[in-house]
């Protein structure tokens, strides 16, 4: 299709729309091709939330069980076996914090008073920490030769964020938790310290009386 066009001195001169127009759609292919790939590629690339999370909770489960001794840190490491599931593990370890909840108040019941267990859920251990690494070289030592976080791929970097929030929310959680546990504790020392003392003062009352 060709369009005329008429300057001022009257003569015609044509114009080929058609190349002007396909051009236009070449364009816009490409664009959506552009756009389409993108999105393939998104979905080829991109995260599942939903799978993350579960990788998270799987590696926090495994750190807890370990830690109230239900599993060794043998078993711990060998519940997984992915090479990047190993990775995100190793890393995941080496960012938690050790001992978090430090122990302030008797375990053991004595006398009229009870004791208050403390939390061993997050008690992870330096030792036990260093333990992990040297048994997970031992296994895999090419695995985590120089090994940082931008090596993982992005559905296990997003676990590993995820845990380590997810982790350190539950250690605050427990913590303020065995706190308040204590704090009770004590005031139930001093209520009963307090009638204890009550009663030697009225028996003493009592027997300087008679």
């Amino acid at each position: 299709m060709s369009s005329l066009l008429y300057h001022n001195n009257g003569q015609k001169v044509g114009i080929d729309m058609n190349a002007s127009a396909e051009q236009v759609v070449e364009d816009t292919l490409t664009n959506e091709n552009l756009d389409v790939n993108e999105v393939e590629q998104d979905e080829e690339f991109g995260t599942n939330p939903r799978e993350s999370s579960e990788f998270a909770l799987k590696m926090i489960n495994a750190v807890k069980s370990m830690n109230v001794g239900e599993i060794t840190h043998h078993e711990m490491v060998n519940s997984f076996s992915v090479a990047e599931e190993l990775k995100c593990l190793y890393l995941f370890v080496k960012a938690l914090p050790y001992n978090p909840i430090a122990k302030i108040y008797p375990e053991v019941p004595f006398l009229f008073f009870k004791g208050v267990p403390t939390p061993q859920a997050f008690d992870l251990s330096e030792e036990t920490a260093s333990d992990i690494d040297t048994f997970m070289k031992g296994q895999n030592s090419e695995y985590y030769s120089d090994l940082r976080l931008h090596d993982l791929e992005q559905p296990y970097l997003d676990a590993y964020e995820s845990g380590i929030r997810i982790y350190n929310d539950m250690v605050e959680k427990t913590r303020d938790s065995y706190h308040v546990s204590v704090k009770l504790a004590k005031s139930q020392v001093m209520e009963i310290s307090a009638v204890f003392v009550c009663l030697v003062v009225i028996f003493l009352t009592i027997l300087g009386l008679s």
